[in-house]
């Protein structure tokens, strides 16, 4: 497989990546390939969180845990220091060589070895390709020979004899140079037996390899459903207490309202109590004697049965008076249903008396106007007389 590594803003391209390679192995190979001494670390970046790998750790089972988050997974190779070469010497006691890490692994020597820092592009510059496989021993030997004889003809040609400095920095850069190769032979072994373990695998390997892959999957698929579920959790957990804060916040409100107004009654109570002191020590000053407070009970008492029958007597007119209300009313409703028909009768005496009296054959209009003109005089005159005997006959029963 490939891994993308950006390097000093230039994405390049690894080849023969396999799962078990390691970021020791992509480091020295990237290392190796652009041709600069130093001390390097690989650095995983996702979105914008950044975590510098182990050297043990493998990219591509990173990635595969990455599940969907893949494509935003990046890395990066940066410089964080010089080589062993490049640093200064004290001229009294050699230092001594350092212990060389997984993290840190010092690379050869290059006279155009510089310190550039890593600066992320829009746009791939440029793609180059490095492989991971077996390469010869001979060609690495080869450069290394070549830059110690173009580094021995440079001194040569300044006509200035090698120093103690210079002469331990030779033997600290051979012992690099060696420790290099040593791991390069190491390397180049592992991927010797890894191609041949494949060779001899054959259609068995590839399949478990696709069954390793297959329960990657389903154990990221896992992870991932479970992190959902958790944040799911969280975003529950986060409403629930928001509603706990906004209740409590409630609460405090209700509280204070509460406080003020036991506050508020605290006052009134004693208030109040001041006031029953006043009157109890009033009462306790001018207190009656047993005597007169029956004396003032039992006339009270004569007193409210007094009321008590008074208001009989009131009851029992108050239901006289209505009757005689009520008898009134039906008594008036007679008579004025007698003076009604007494009206009508009234009319048709007055009617026939006067065609009586006449003897002459009318008109049906003059009868109807004479009738309506004699009529309403007759009316007048009845109404008249018979107020006046409805006024005797009211005395008469008044005097009843």
């Amino acid at each position: 497989m490939e891994l993308k590594v950006w390097v000093d803003g230039i994405q390049r391209v690894v080849c023969g990546v396999t799962e078990k390679t390691s970021c020791q192995d992509v480091v020295i190979a990237l290392a190796q390939a652009i041709g600069q001494t130093g001390r390097y670390v690989l650095i995983q970046t996702l979105r914008d969180k950044e975590r510098q790998l182990l050297p043990h750790e493998r990219p591509l089972e990173y990635l595969a845990k990455s599940g969907q988050y893949a494509n935003d997974v990046h890395f990066v190779l940066k410089r964080t220091g010089p080589s062993l070469a490049e640093r200064p010497s004290s001229d009294s006691v050699p230092p001594p060589p350092p212990e060389r890490t997984l993290v840190r692994s010092s690379l050869p020597l290059n006279p155009r070895a510089q310190a550039t820092e890593f600066k992320k592009s829009k746009e791939p510059k440029k793609s180059l390709t490095f492989n991971l496989g077996p390469s010869s021993s001979n060609d690495i030997l080869l450069k290394h020979r070549q830059k110690y004889q173009n580094g021995t003809v440079g001194k040569d040609t300044t006509h200035r004899p090698p120093t103690k400095e210079d002469i331990f920095k030779q033997v600290l850069q051979q012992q690099e140079q060696l420790k290099a190769l040593e791991m390069q032979n190491d390397s180049i072994g592992k991927d010797i037996q890894t191609w041949e373990r494949g060779r001899a695998g054959g259609p068995h390997e590839e399949e478990d390899e696709i069954a390793y892959l297959e329960r990657l999957i389903h154990r990221n698929d896992a992870e991932l459903a479970e992190e959902m579920f958790w944040l799911d959790e969280l975003e529950r957990e986060r409403t629930d207490e928001q509603k706990r804060q906004d209740k409590m916040r409630q609460l405090r409100a209700t509280m204070e309202d509460y406080t003020l107004k036991i506050k508020e009654l605290s006052d009134r109570t004693e208030a109040l109590e001041q006031e029953i002191q006043k009157e109890t020590s009033k009462r306790l000053s001018g207190e009656p004697s047993p005597a007169d407070i029956e004396e003032m009970v039992a006339k009270m008492r004569k007193e409210l049965e007094a009321k008590i029958v008074q208001s009989q007597e009131l009851d029992s007119n108050l239901s006289n008076v209505e009757r005689a209300c009520e008898e009134a009313r039906r008594n008036l409703e007679e008579r004025n249903q007698e003076l009604e028909d007494l009206n009508k009768d009234l009319r048709q005496c007055n009617l026939q008396q006067f065609i009586l009296q006449t003897g002459s054959t009318v008109t049906n209009g003059q009868i109807r106007l004479d009738e309506e003109s004699f009529s309403d005089a007759g009316i007048t005159q009845w109404e008249g007389q018979h107020r006046s005997r409805v006024f005797i006959y009211r005395q008469g029963s008044s005097w009843t």
